[in-house]
Parts: C-alpha cells; structure tokens; sequence
C-alpha cells in the first residue's frame, strides 16, 4: 500500500486525526492537552504537524517545534508510528521526517526523552532503537545521550563562587565569540566536536554566539570569570528555555581546567537566577561528560530524564 505524507494545512483540517495518536511505548510523546497548550502559544502549529496515510487511514504522525515567532521549526519533538511490522514503522517514520524537511528546508534535530533508567528496560530500548533506524534513514545519522537536570532554591545555592577567588563581570560579544572559539579545544561536548569537525573552531564560536543570543533572558546575564592576577578563566551563561531558567553554556579555558573553576562558575549562575527569583534551574549535559555530570551533583542538581538527541 502507498503511504503518503501531508501537513494539517489549517488548525481542524486533519488535526484530530493528529492528536488522536498515543503509545504506549515507554517514551516521551505530545498528548492533546500539551499540544494544543503548545499551539495556543504558536509552537506547535498546523503546517509544522503532519501525518502519514495509508489506504486512507492515518498510520503515523509527526509534532514539530519551533519558537512563536520562528519561520522554521528547531526540533522535531514527537513521532509515533501506529503499525507493527517493525521495517514498515521505520520507514514510515523516516517518510514523515524526510517529507517535513523538505517542506520547511532544514532537517531539525529529532529529541526523545525517556526515563533515567531507560537502558534496563528492553521496551524503552526497542522505542529507542527503531527510531534511531528510522532517524539514520532521514539523514540525522548522529545520536547523542544527554542528561536532563534540575535545581530549586530548596538545594542551597552552592558556595564555590564566594572561596574561588574569583570575579565576574558582563561582556561585549566579540568578548564571548574570542571564549567560545578558545573553549572549543579539547571540549567533551558532542556537538561542540562535530560543529568544529564541520565548521572550525571560529565558525563554531560564530554560530554557538548567534544561538545562545536568540534564546530567551538577557545577555546581561552572561558572566566572564577572572582569577586574582585578572586572567580570564572562563564564562557561564544564565539564560532560558521557552519554559525555565537555564544554565546553557559553561566554558573553562583549557589552561585552567580541573582547578574547580566549573563550580564556581555554576554557582554564580545559579546566584543570577536565584536573585531574580527562579523557582526552578534546568540544564542538561552528554551522558559521556563526567566532569560536567559530577560538577551538576555537587551543585545540588537533580537528574530527572535521559534524552536522547538525533542530529545530521
């Protein structure tokens, strides 16, 4: 049988037949509540949904991402697949990717939360693995495990910025575009890695400056470290996601790695947000970064959920 793939062209037009998808699998995916919650703030939207038919019954959906005023989407967040035959999912899985990013030219990451514990649950990795075929058969061929954290006033703001002897101050971008392109040398991040294997490290530092730029917070929020003789040591960034307070980057100059810089700069971001207020700080990390994974723990960070990241 043919299968073919379309957007919701307008909200009613096919979006029940969208929202009436579930799983039961043991992964993250959007119920009717939370996308039509996410639609009322225009991150989900009809042109960004779509759906898979065959011989006239819809087979399987796709759920898009994208910030209220983005013209393109930046993450695929849900895809469910309603067959058994475990070749025909993947490929109706990789179809509805493809198709989507054909449509809005750009192929955008694919994420998929799921429990911390995920590896002991031959389900979970059933969920995971055949989205990983159907992820490498659209082209996102890189696959990333992160780890999803969490702190609240409850944990203390942690103590290292005050006993590190260092200063923090705010900075110019041509300041953090020189720290992101120092920073990328010998970086455990995955996608720091890639992008430098693609772009180098001053394109990198180009497009990690024009990123954290168009998230939400301010950049007056950005801090530059300095030890007591005023060398630059490092920098963090206290921003936000579309629904929290965020630790997004923190970069330590090679130079002065392992000298507990890492804490003290995570404690006067969580300083930042704790002045203003923010009853919850999120952040996440690659699963293969231990340093950054243990300096998360003894913040007082709590993991709360893996998620797994398919890029091209």
């Amino acid at each position: 049988m043919t299968v073919t793939f379309s957007a919701c062209s307008a909200p009613g037009d096919g979006l029940e037949a969208v929202l009436a998808f579930t799983t039961d699998e043991p992964v993250a995916w959007i119920g009717a509540d939370r996308y039509r919650q996410e639609s009322a703030a225009h991150n989900y939207r009809p042109e960004w949904s779509w759906f898979a038919v065959r011989d006239g019954q819809p087979v399987g959906r796709a759920l898009w991402w994208g910030g209220a005023d983005a013209s393109i989407p930046s993450t695929l967040d849900d895809v469910v697949v309603a067959v058994s035959d475990p070749d025909e999912r993947v490929a109706i899985a990789s179809g509805l990717i493809t198709a989507g990013a054909e449509s809005f030219g750009t192929l955008p990451e694919w994420i998929v939360d799921v429990a911390v514990d995920w590896e002991s649950d031959p389900r979970a990795v059933a969920a995971v693995g055949w989205r990983a075929d159907a992820a490498r058969a659209a082209g996102l061929t890189r696959m990333t495990e992160r780890v999803s954290v969490v702190w609240t006033p409850a944990s203390d703001v942690p103590s290292p910025a005050a006993s590190s002897g260092l200063t923090f101050r705010g900075g110019a971008d041509d300041e953090f575009l020189d720290l992101f392109r120092r920073v990328t040398v010998g970086s455990l991040d995955a996608h720091t890695q890639a992008t430098v294997a693609q772009l180098g490290p001053s394109g990198t530092a180009a497009d990690d400056l024009a990123f954290y730029r168009s998230l939400p917070g301010s950049c007056d929020d950005w801090r530059i470290a300095a030890d007591p003789d005023g060398l630059t040591v490092g920098f963090v960034l206290a921003t936000r996601t579309a629904y929290d307070a965020a630790i997004s980057y923190i970069g330590v100059l090679p130079q002065h790695r392992g000298r507990g810089v890492v804490d003290a700069l995570l404690a006067e971001g969580l300083r930042v947000h704790d002045a203003a207020g923010e009853p919850r700080v999120v952040a996440t990390t690659d699963a293969a970064n231990t340093p950054m994974r243990r300096a998360f723990e003894r913040a007082g960070f709590t993991v709360t959920k893996r998620r797994i990241v398919f890029n091209s």
